[in-house]
């Protein structure tokens, strides 16, 4: 039958060994809370932002700059310009100008020490398109300063990523208004208009440069075999026949070279065809639309842009360590404690022996007899015979049970 265990029997256990288990557990304590001085110190600044979805999308330039309508697509968009933000050469700014790097650093050293430095950085999504940025360092204001700093340049990326797309769509729509624009002014009726009034050398060679100037125009619009290139050429091919004829000599034309840009040209021209004002027209003013909406849209993003990232979380100079915590090492302390504790009562109580079994040990080295512990009378004690007989008849029935096991083991022999 297994033995039982009382609540009173752990109570009084611990009543017994209530002065070493407290000393245990004050030293555990304290050990562990000065061991949280002694470690060095980790701080933590953090900051997060919030991209709201105005960023990625205008509705004036839709259609030369498409916007997102994705959440995930916008996230993915914030994730990676923030990592762009944070290159090799960002870190080594932030390396050099606070000093954590060391001096005189090769290749091979400064490699693993932007490698650890960037360990330091955590950048995760909160959702949507809210996104934290932290950094860890030992020193709480250095920790403020590399915070703020890299807010600072993420918030630029944004803003200035954004105000160089759509101020490369603006210069790419002017350079086509340009070109449609000397288009243009070469038609059918300028040439009908402008005929020879006399065969002069003079007047001939002023309208062969008229014409190779045209025709460099053309070339940038349109390939080599369009009719009014064709036109061109065969005007320019008689006049040169009457300059040959009237002076008796070969016209030395000087031409530029732009045959070798022409196929590159051709294929982002607009598609203007020969005689159809009309078109020509329309492409125009579809262009000078676009023109003006990307005109007004960018007076707006650069007022606008800072308003699209919000600040939710912004950098503070740290005022606790990360770690190590007092509290939790406190805590830990306690749970070590514990343990000790455990491990002391179970090294008293089981692995060694108590006094009255080294006592009945003894005695069966000796080949005597144990007849239990004499039991200790104070002086109150002394003063009435109640508890004198008290203890004495417990003290006669120890010994009577003692006795009596003594007889068995003998007749048993």
């Amino acid at each position: 039958m297994k033995e039982k265990i009382y609540i009173k029997d752990f109570i009084s256990l611990l009543v017994f060994y209530k002065k070493p288990l407290l000393i245990i557990m004050t030293i555990s304590v304290l050990c562990l809370v000065q061991l949280s001085f002694i470690l060095p110190k980790t701080y933590r600044s953090e900051f997060e932002l919030n991209i709201y979805s105005k960023y990625f999308k205008n509705a004036l330039i839709n259609d030369v700059i498409p916007g997102m309508n994705s959440i995930v697509e916008m996230t993915q968009t914030t994730d990676s310009m923030i990592k762009e933000t944070l290159n090799d050469q960002f870190i080594d700014e932030i390396g050099n100008q606070f000093n954590i790097y060391e001096k005189n650093l090769n290749e091979r050293d400064l490699s693993k020490a932007r490698e650890k430095l960037r360990d330091r950085f955590e950048l995760f999504s909160t959702g949507g398109q809210s996104y934290k940025v932290s950094f860890l360092y030992n020193d709480p204001t250095i920790t403020f300063e590399v915070t703020k700093k890299v807010l600072e340049a993420v918030r630029g990326t944004f803003i200035n990523t954004r105000i160089e797309t759509i101020e490369f769509a603006k210069k790419t729509i002017q350079q086509k208004l340009e070109s449609v624009n000397v288009t243009k002014q070469i038609n059918d009726d300028s040439m009908s208009a402008n005929a020879l009034a006399s065969k002069n050398p003079d007047v001939l060679r002023s309208e062969i440069a008229k014409i190779n100037s045209d025709l460099s125009a053309l070339k940038m619009q349109f390939n080599i075999n369009h009719p009014r290139i064709l036109k061109l050429q065969q005007r320019k091919s008689t006049i040169e026949n009457w300059l040959k004829d009237s002076t008796g000599e070969k016209s030395v034309v000087v031409t530029r070279n732009t045959e070798s840009s022409d196929s590159k040209d051709n294929s982002d021209t607009p598609l203007l065809m020969s005689g159809d004002r009309e078109i020509s027209q329309n492409i125009t003013a579809k262009l000078y639309a676009k023109f003006n909406d990307i005109n007004i849209a960018l007076d707006i993003e650069r007022k606008s842009l800072p308003s699209y990232i919000g600040i939710i979380e912004a950098p503070q100079i740290p005022s606790s360590p990360l770690f190590p915590k007092k509290r939790l090492f406190a805590s830990l302390g306690f749970m070590v404690g514990l343990v000790l504790c455990f491990g002391y009562v179970f090294f008293n109580e089981i692995l060694q022996l108590s006094p009255s079994e080294k006592a009945k040990i003894m005695a069966q080295d000796l080949h005597g007899e144990y007849f239990g512990v004499m039991p200790h009378i104070g002086e109150v004690g002394l003063m009435t015979n109640k508890e004198i007989i008290w203890e004495e008849t417990k003290l006669i029935e120890n010994d009577s049970s003692v006795r009596k096991l003594g007889n068995d083991k003998i007749d048993n022999s």
